[in-house]
């Protein structure tokens, strides 16, 4: 959340670029949801390869436990 904030946008735009909610955003942060689309969005927003935002998951899986 704070990494989203410095790079000066918010879990609302993230939500309306993937075409989700914000508490899909939210959840995908907070690691309860997985969402691919959402967290390479992320990862992009604020400059970082997804495999650095979520390097457990990308080194081991590239499956989608929730609906985009």
């Amino acid at each position: 959340k704070i990494e989203l904030m410095r790079a000066g946008t918010s879990q609302a735009e993230i939500a309306r670029k993937c075409r989700v909610s914000r508490s899909q955003v939210n959840r995908v942060i907070g690691n309860r949801c997985v969402s691919d689309h959402v967290r390479r969005t992320i990862a992009t927003a604020i400059g970082k390869g997804v495999e650095n935002v979520w390097p457990e998951y990308y080194r081991r899986s590239s499956d989608s436990a929730c609906a985009r």
